[in-house]
């Protein structure tokens, strides 16, 4: 089997320039709008390790502990993973805000789903009754059941 190949030599010779051209503007606009994101996240970092604090302290004291038992295991690749948690810690306080935030949803939705299934406390207050009131309620006889004297569908059995 033969390979052919066409070369357009009467289209236009500029247009794999543009093509070229648009992508050089497409990714160096891609790199100024993460430069931006990665700016706001670096101001915004402190605040969100407090929010995650305060979300679920527990995600940050695992994460820490996850490092120090990285450090006992491997120490080139503990002291790798803590040179990358510094260098991005705009992105790991994102991470974590994001982890505490979906461990609390699960937290609810695992509370919703039991106190569906078992139902909910209700509080009360019990109550003292006093003597002077009579708890005996007075028996009442059952009265007999009456039949009633005819009806459409008692009709249909009545010999004619």
């Amino acid at each position: 089997m033969r390979y052919r190949k066409n070369i357009n030599i009467e289209g236009n010779p500029f247009s794999s320039f543009f093509g070229i051209i648009f992508i050089v503007l497409f990714l160096v606009g891609l790199y100024f709008l993460a430069r931006f994101i990665f700016t706001i996240l670096y101001y915004l970092s402190p605040i969100l390790l407090i929010a995650t604090l305060i979300v679920d302290y527990k995600v940050v004291v695992r994460y820490v502990q996850w490092l120090i038992a990285l450090v006992r295991q491997n120490p080139l690749m503990g002291a790798g993973s803590i040179a990358l948690s510094v260098l991005g810690f705009p992105v790991l306080a994102a991470f974590l805000l994001g982890k505490a935030l979906f461990k609390k949803r699960v937290k609810q939705a695992q509370a919703d789903a039991i106190r569906s299934r078992e139902g909910e406390f209700v509080d009360f207050e019990e109550l003292e009754m006093p003597d002077d009131v009579d708890a005996e309620l007075p028996r009442v006889e059952p009265q007999p059941r009456q039949k009633p004297d005819t009806t459409p569908y008692d009709d249909f059995f009545k010999e004619q």
